[in-house]
């Protein structure tokens, strides 16, 4: 399939101001001229009670299931060290993988299709196939406010299932004067989540002829609720499947 022209195309990243630079930088060299409008900030979850609850569900699990490099980075300041050594790594596909391998040297099972109800599913199949009479634990470490798919999966094959918040994004905040985009001639403007969506609500003013391209039903939602119209949703996540629908 042929890569849809982004030549000359003023794209709006709305990203965390430490994750838009490699958005950025794939954008450039497809030819796009890359806008940065940080729209949200990531806060990592660093309490003493949080790290305490963590390491004691580790403990007593036999998975963990990590679905961003940003959950790898983080579950790793609460520990302070890598996982126990029974315990497995589930990563949601290869970037996390590769920040699981950097921490804690191993990724024990990457997700062929890089969501968190596909990585579950493939998890159940690999644990089931391993030892079919075992009841499994499995700590899932992700954003306070992020997807729920991986546990709802677990838990109706019949897991113990403990979700800990490891890090929380927060919205940028409301300005009295909002910047003005629409003399920019910005052409498209990618959202990553729903998060995201309020933080550009907060501190922006769109042309009407942008196009909202989102990374999944969820911040399509998200964004249609806050009277935004969506051009075209990423079949598959990451920039990649954005990036595919931008036709």
């Amino acid at each position: 399939m042929s890569r849809p022209s982004l030549a000359g195309r003023r794209i709006l990243v709305t990203r965390a101001e430490e994750d838009a630079a490699a958005w950025a930088e794939r954008l450039t060299r497809r030819g796009a001229h890359p806008v940065l409008l940080p729209c949200l900030s990531v806060q990592p979850i660093r309490d003493a009670m949080t790290a305490t609850r963590l390491q004691a569900a580790l403990n007593n699990a036999d998975w963990l299931v990590v679905s961003s490099r940003r959950g790898v980075e983080c579950t790793a300041q609460l520990l302070g060290c890598a996982p126990p050594p029974h315990v497995r790594v589930a990563a949601v596909g290869p970037a996390t993988a590769h920040a699981a391998t950097e921490v804690w040297g191993r990724a024990d099972l990457v997700a062929s299709i890089p969501t968190s109800a596909a990585l579950a599913a493939e998890l159940a199949a690999v644990a089931h196939a391993a030892t079919p009479e075992s009841s499994l634990h499995a700590v899932i470490a992700g954003a306070a406010e992020g997807r729920r798919d991986a546990e709802l999966v677990l838990a109706s094959l019949g897991w113990r299932v403990t979700p800990i918040a490891v890090y929380r994004t927060v919205a940028a905040p409301a300005i009295e004067k909002r910047m003005d985009l629409r003399e920019g001639s910005i052409d498209d403007v990618l959202l990553a989540s729903p998060t995201a969506v309020q933080g550009l609500l907060n501190r922006a003013v769109l042309p009407c002829t942008a196009r909202i391209i989102t990374i999944g039903p969820t911040t399509s939602a998200a964004a249609r609720a806050a009277g935004l119209t969506v051009a075209a949703e990423a079949r598959r996540p990451g920039l990649d499947g954005m990036l595919e629908v931008m036709q």
